[in-house]
């Protein structure tokens, strides 16, 4: 009898350490989300330092090198080159973060929770959000429209 619950306490532990790091990986207070989401925060906050600096909005990858961005974070471009974070170029937003909330200014495009079938984004009024990938390319489209 006693070797019977042995073997249930075990199997028990075993599949609670096999579930619990999946659990926790697929977390949104995980650490990987915290990072994306900071990553994009700086990224939309950039576009907005860009304009507030120049009067014009960042149209290009270079644009965002005269913000403080690059002394953030040491391979922003790379990012950005690597399409790991995509920018949504706009030549027509507001200045007051405020008045975009539904607009689109970046979105995390790589890795295991892109694969998953859901992204982060951060939109015009730079909060972060973690949607289907499907809205994202409504979204997308819609912006090209």
């Amino acid at each position: 009898m006693w070797q019977r619950h042995r073997l249930i306490i075990l199997g028990c532990a075993l599949l609670l350490a096999l579930i619990l790091p999946v659990v926790q990986y697929l977390s949104r207070s995980d650490v990987a989300h915290q990072a994306i989401r900071i990553w994009l925060e700086h990224f939309g906050s950039s576009i907005y330092e860009y304009h507030l600096k120049t009067g014009k909005w960042p149209s290009q990858t270079d644009d965002l090198a005269k913000t403080s961005l690059p002394q953030q974070f040491r391979y922003w471009k790379q990012t950005l080159d690597d399409e790991a974070i995509v920018v949504v170029w706009h030549k027509n937003l507001r200045a007051d973060p405020k008045d975009n909330a539904g607009v689109l200014l970046a979105y995390h495009n790589k890795g295991l929770y892109a694969r998953l079938g859901r992204v982060w984004v951060c939109w015009g009024d730079l909060r972060t959000e973690y949607i289907q990938i499907e809205e994202l390319k409504a979204k997308l489209q819609a912006t090209k429209d």
